[in-house]
Order: C-alpha cells, then sequence, then structure tokens
C-alpha cells in the first residue's frame, strides 16, 4: 500500500507548500480553488494525492464541507484486493486533480465509520456530493474506470 497521501483535520486538507514545504490548510469549501501559501504566497497545487482519514468527525466534516465531488475508499491492510488497487487510487487523485476529491478510511482503524455507512466489502468506493451518497461500488478497478464511475455517478446528482 503506498503510504502517499494528504492528512486532514476537521477544518480541511493539509498540504504542502512546493516552494517553502510550509503546511497550509485549504477548507474543504474551498478544495476546487488554487490557493497560496500563507507563508511565501507561492501557488498551491490542487490535492493531488487520496486523503487519509483519521477521526469520524473528519470523515464528516470532509463529506458534509468538500466543494468537489468525494470518493472514498473504504480499505483495510489484510485486504489483498484493497493492497491491489491502492496504487490506481493513488494514480486517480493526481488524474483527477481539480475534479474531484479522493478519500481512503481504513476500515480496521475506523471501524464507526465504517459501521455507519454499513461497508459490508471491501474495496468499497461510495461518491458523495453536497454531503449526500450518490452512488457505490465494490472491488478492483483501474485509476481510469474509478474516475469514469465517480464523474458519472456525481453528473447524476445535479
Amino acid at each position: 500500500m503506498s503510504t502517499e497521501h494528504l492528512h486532514a483535520d476537521e477544518k480541511g486538507i493539509h498540504l504542502a507548500c512546493p516552494e517553502c514545504q510550509q503546511a497550509n490548510r485549504i477548507p474543504f469549501a474551498r478544495l476546487h480553488l488554487k490557493g497560496k501559501c500563507g507563508s511565501c504566497k507561492a501557488a498551491l497545487p490542487l490535492p493531488a494525492l487520496p486523503v487519509e482519514i483519521d477521526s469520524p468527525a473528519t470523515y464528516a466534516a470532509l463529506v458534509r464541507g468538500a466543494s468537489l465531488p468525494l470518493l472514498v475508499d473504504f480499505w483495510a491492510p489484510w485486504c489483498g484486493p484493497c493492497l491491489m488497487v491502492a496504487p490506481e487510487v493513488t494514480k486517480l487523485a493526481g488524474l483527477a486533480a481539480g475534479e474531484l476529491i479522493v478519500a481512503k478510511v481504513n476500515t480496521e482503524a475506523q471501524p464507526v465509520i465504517a459501521g455507519n455507512m454499513g461497508i459490508r466489502s471491501i474495496p468499497t468506493f461510495a461518491v458523495f456530493v453536497a454531503g449526500r451518497e450518490v452512488e457505490r461500488t465494490s472491488g478492483g478497478s483501474s485509476a481510469t474506470q474509478l474516475r469514469d464511475f465517480a464523474l458519472r455517478a456525481a453528473r447524476k446528482a445535479e
């Protein structure tokens, strides 16, 4: 499993400035915009890595506040198919930067989230738009297939 991911808290995603490496928090409601570093004022890239969810509160805030469609990967470290699809999920985050946000929920570490979402098989991918789940699918897919699935689901929700 790739260790490349972004961190988040209840207020936004933490993104390092490419120029000065200063951590910047991008509010969930502004994820569709390119921001500037609070320290050196350099342009910040759009989030291009999956966001690792480490608490139910962060998960709820992201789902509720994301200004872009959100694809959540529910996975576990013991799950072979989850580990096989992980590089595709990371690739998807880069491929779809500015179109959607990709998040990962480790169902072992976050059983409350998995239980509340009724996750029964993994990997499961759920798409959220404006705080509401619009579609889900299970099983492995390529980054392109996941992007198509998420964007198609988001269009249906409009």
